[in-house]
C-alpha cells in the first residue's frame, strides 16, 4: 500500500509525538482530518478561546445518541433507569439517550406515566458540526 504525501506527513507527526513526546500545534480548518490526528483541541473564535478539550471529551460530546424532548425528564429518567439505558439529562424537557431504544416500548411506558413525547431525533455530531454549534452556527463559520 502506497502512502500519500499527507499520510506520510501525518504518520511522521504521530511518530514524533509518541516516540519523543513532542507536542505539535496545528491550526487548520480541515476539521475532519484533525479529528483523526489530534489528541487535544482548542477551539478559537474571533481571537478568544471558546473551548479546550481532549480527544476523549470531544468523542463523548460527539457521541451518537437519540435526543428526546419530553414533557417531564424526571419521568423519562425513571423509565430509562428501569430499562437500564444510558442517558444524559440536558434540560427540564430534553435528554440524550446513548443506546438503541425500542421507540414503541419507550413511548408506551412514558404515556402510562402521563409524559408526552414532544420529539425524537437522532444526533450524530462530528468535529465540524460541534465547532459550528460552539461558535454560533453556520452564519459564523
Amino acid at each position: 500500500m502506497k502512502l500519500s504525501y499527507l499520510e506520510k506527513f501525518v504518520f511522521s507527526l504521530l511518530k514524533l509525538n509518541r516516540e519523543r513526546q513532542i507536542t505539535v500545534l496545528i491550526s487548520s480548518h480541515i476539521l475532519d482530518e484533525l479529528s483523526r490526528l489530534a489528541t487535544h483541541y482548542g477551539i478559537i473564535d474571533n481571537g478568544r478561546m471558546v473551548k479546550e478539550l481532549s480527544a476523549e471529551e470531544l468523542e463523548a460530546a460527539c457521541r451518537k445518541c437519540v435526543r428526546m424532548k419530553v414533557s417531564d425528564t424526571a419521568v423519562l429518567a425513571r423509565i430509562l433507569d428501569s430499562m437500564k439505558l444510558e442517558y444524559k439529562i440536558i434540560s427540564a424537557t430534553t435528554a440524550d439517550v446513548f443506546a438503541k431504544i425500542n421507540v414503541t416500548q419507550l413511548t408506551v411506558a412514558l404515556a402510562k406515566e402521563n409524559c408526552e413525547v414532544l420529539s425524537i431525533q437522532e444526533k450524530d455530531e462530528n468535529l465540524e458540526s460541534y465547532y459550528i454549534s460552539l461558535v454560533g452556527g453556520y452564519r459564523n463559520a
